[in-house]
């Protein structure tokens, strides 16, 4: 299931938000978007889970303050559970 954030400094890693994210769902990928401002990136994360455990850890992390920034998650509509 993929997840959107946004709300990150420029200064993060896809590292760190493995790290970060690791412990509560298995993250398949973590991909950052640098492109437009790169003061403030962006960042695709894969998890695998189903869309009702994504939904939880929306409810979890969105406006969560992290590394410097306030996390805003955004589920990817129109996804199937793989």
């Amino acid at each position: 299931m993929q997840v959107l954030i946004r709300g990150l400094r420029r200064d993060i890693t896809e590292q760190r938000l493995r790290d970060k994210f690791a412990p509560y769902a298995p993250v398949r990928s973590v991909e950052i978007m640098r492109d437009g401002d790169p003061e403030q990136p962006w960042a695709w994360l894969d998890f695998d889970m189903d869309f009702f455990a994504a939904l939880g850890l929306l409810r979890q992390f969105d406006g969560q303050y992290f590394d410097g920034g306030v996390m805003r998650l955004h589920l990817v509509a129109h996804q199937s559970d793989d």
